[in-house]
């Protein structure tokens, strides 16, 4: 199978197991036990802090940062990768700066398998012989420029 394809499978693998962590996160809520519903309450009940502001800014700089870098990778562009990585960087200090996560156990194996597939990502941009087909800004641009002149 070819290396674009195989990436092309990874990136939607990982888009999909985002939506469902993300959505299992609130959907299975309901029938976590009852300690675990009651501190999910009382979180929840804080009034919004200038903190709470800042973890929705990294969050939505991550989405973003990590949707660029999904477009980038598929049409191989170098600038991708290190943006891909700081997107997987960005996540990991959201998480730390979030503090104690509840979830079920549902939620937390298909977490665990969008970051198995974010490092078969980075694994194959960085570490195969498949990174040196990725090209420069001015290479994509001048070949796209090139087909439309002839």
């Amino acid at each position: 199978m070819k290396h674009e394809r195989v990436l092309g499978i990874l990136i939607l693998s990982e888009f999909v197991f985002g939506i469902l962590a993300t959505m299992s996160y609130f959907a299975l809520k309901p029938f976590l036990p009852a300690p675990l519903r009651d501190y999910l309450a009382t979180v929840g009940a804080v009034a919004f802090r200038p903190y709470d502001a800042l973890l929705w800014a990294l969050w939505i700089a991550v989405v973003v940062t990590t949707i660029l870098a999904w477009i980038g990778l598929l049409n191989l562009l170098r600038a991708a990768r290190p943006l891909y990585l700081a997107s997987w960087a960005g996540y990991f200090v959201l998480l730390l700066l979030k503090g104690p996560v509840v979830s079920a156990s549902v939620s937390f194996v298909i977490e665990m398998a969008m970051a198995l597939v974010g490092g078969a990502i980075l694994g194959m941009i960085y570490f195969s012989e498949f990174g040196a087909k990725f090209r420069t800004l001015s290479e994509a641009f001048g070949a796209a420029e090139g087909n439309t002149a002839q």
